[in-house]
């Protein structure tokens, strides 16, 4: 890439070659490290499951560079930068064990991950990220296990993401090495190394200058790309069609009148890869096209296949709208179920809430939708998980709903029981947890008051709007002289804990503030929320250890507000 090219370039590489190839840089203003832990669990488990399948070609997507020395990543640093971290837990993982894994390790610190410039005698990154990530990149991901640079604390959100991918990035190759023998670790290492140079692919654009990097970013990135891919689907159905193309088009043109009352850009193909896989079982995104392909040939199966796309679509609407006319007839306490579930990350669980609302009778699935909410809580307050196993297990089930194999809540529940967090592993998981988003922690704290008055819906009590019931902290997260004896590091590890948080009115909560607890122990003392009340009428004083046993007591309310079994 010494010479720039006239004109833009499109190069077909693994992901890891094209690290390999010439070290790469962000420009400067170019965004922090973004990926949530969704994002990176995707990623490695669609790499885990592709590799698993022995699929020659795992298309990630495209990379845009602007040419240079070194070359500008105008698009694609997300993608870049979390496989660089994972191809540092390899070498993190190799460290210290022995000369055959230490040739590997060496390997791989060459090839990917830095460079020598030969007459500053230093290591060069591979990676460089932009101003605001990459001192902590380096020092983080890249420096040697060994180094003290590894100790280095995160101060912006994007480091702490960066922390995570790194964590989940360890874990994953520690579960793919645990309990093998050192000949079949390095082999399984290896068959990774293999994939992300040879067959993790990515289509790599080299422009000539800024405004044709800008322009190919933007093409790349237009919404009409979701649209492009459903038009592709849309045209070989039609194409399968034959002499029945206008009861064809009009069964498509059915299914988005039904759809757009979600106002979503990717609604289409959101509903596509649910319903695919409520139908023939868990369907990744690059994996829509392959699998409608193989399961529907001929124009017989095809009208089949848009028949039940136009009948599942007026379900799916209505699965993510509490006021949709479907749930007249219902108990009206199903829309409240919705309307929570549409709050939580419920995204894995919708080809099960699909196959739910299309099949079960009312009474059944009013059932399946309290059960959805309590095992996505559940989930999210245990984590660990494999979300593509996760993803599995669901659309499987839901496969079962849709073959009239699973007809009830009960039977639903006991086919997913294994993968399910029991009582006491969800009990001891809620008593450490911690959590980060605001809007989360309401709604935990709001289903456990209700649990706790024994309110007839639990999922809609207290008050939802933020303007009259928020969030407070009790031990602030910026404590100041009102606490003494708190260091920043016991705040920062301790504010965001469950057992830390009460829900209190907007107006005292701005008034208490950073006060020291004696001041806010009379607000809370008077507030009508029960379990803000109880902090003040049962402590004198506040910190770590009332904190451990309010959480306690949380997360066994906590088990009883979740169940696992219908009710």
């Amino acid at each position: 890439m010494s010479k720039p090219p006239s004109s833009p370039s499109f190069d077909h590489f693994g992901v890891a070659q094209v690290l390999k190839q010439h070290p790469l840089k962000l420009p400067l203003n170019q965004r922090e490290y973004s990926w949530e832990e969704e994002h990176v669990n995707e990623l490695f488990d669609d790499l885990e499951h592709a590799i698993e399948l022995g699929k020659a070609n795992y298309f990630l997507g495209t990379i845009v560079v602007k040419a240079g020395s070194p070359p500008e990543v105008v698009d694609g640093q997300q993608r870049l930068a979390t496989v660089t971290i994972l191809l540092a837990a390899f070498r993190d993982y190799l460290t210290g064990e022995g000369k055959g894994m230490e040739m590997i390790y060496l390997d791989i610190e060459q090839k990917f991950l830095s460079d020598i410039d030969r007459e500053e005698r230093e290591r060069i990154p591979r990676l460089t990220l932009n101003v605001d990530d990459n001192e902590f990149f380096k020092k983080r991901i890249l420096s040697s296990p060994r180094s003290a640079d590894r100790g280095i604390a995160p101060t912006r959100a994007s480091h702490k993401r960066i922390v995570i991918a790194a964590d989940l990035a360890k874990g994953k190759v520690a579960a793919m090495t645990q309990g093998q023998t050192e000949k079949n670790k390095i082999r399984r290492i290896n068959v990774w190394l293999d994939y992300l140079e040879k067959n993790a692919t990515v289509i790599l654009v080299t422009t000539p200058d800024d405004l044709n990097a800008y322009v190919m970013f933007e093409t790349l990135n237009d919404r009409g790309l979701k649209t492009s891919q459903a038009d592709l689907l849309k045209n070989f159905l039609f194409g399968e069609s034959d002499d029945r193309l206008s009861e064809a088009q009009q069964k498509w043109s059915a299914m988005v009148a039904s759809l757009e009352i979600l106002d979503s850009e990717d609604v289409v193909m959101l509903y596509l890869r649910h319903v695919t896989s409520a139908l023939y079982g868990a369907t990744r995104e690059k994996e829509i096209f392959e699998k409608i392909k193989q399961m529907v040939t001929g124009k017989n199966r095809t009208l089949e296949f848009l028949d039940a796309l136009e009948r599942y679509a007026e379900d799916y609407s209505a699965m993510l709208t509490p006021s949709h006319i479907k749930w007249t007839s219902y108990d009206q306490s199903i829309r409240f179920e919705i309307e929570t579930l549409a709050e939580l990350p419920s995204g894995l669980i919708r080809p099960l809430m699909l196959a739910v609302a299309h099949h079960f009778s009312k009474a059944e699935a009013l059932k399946a939708f309290r059960l959805f909410i309590s095992w996505t809580v559940r989930f999210l307050i245990v984590g660990g998980g494999r979300s593509g196993a996760l993803e599995t297990a669901y659309s499987s089930a839901a496969k079962s709903i849709v073959d009239g194999k699973i007809k009830s809540a009960v039977d639903l529940q006991k086919s997913l029981v294994a993968i399910l967090p029991k009582d006491k592993q969800f009990e001891e998981s809620f008593a450490l947890a911690r959590v980060s988003k605001s809007k989360l922690a309401r709604h935990y704290l709001r289903a456990l008051e209700a649990f706790e008055r024994r309110d007839s819906n639990p999922e809609v009590a207290p008050v939802k709007n933020t303007d009259i019931v928020n969030l407070e902290h009790i031990l602030p997260q910026s404590p100041g002289t009102n606490w003494p004896g708190i260091d920043t590091e016991t705040a920062e590890a301790y504010s965001s804990r469950i057992g830390n948080l009460v829900l209190l009115g907007t107006i005292p909560n701005g008034y208490v503030g950073n006060e020291a607890f004696a001041q806010k122990k009379k607000v809370y003392t008077s507030c009508p929320i029960q379990l803000t009340k109880k902090v003040g009428e049962k402590n004198k004083s506040w910190g770590v250890k009332e904190i451990n046993v309010r959480q306690a007591e949380l997360a066994k309310l906590a088990v009883k507000t979740w169940p696992i079994l219908p009710l």
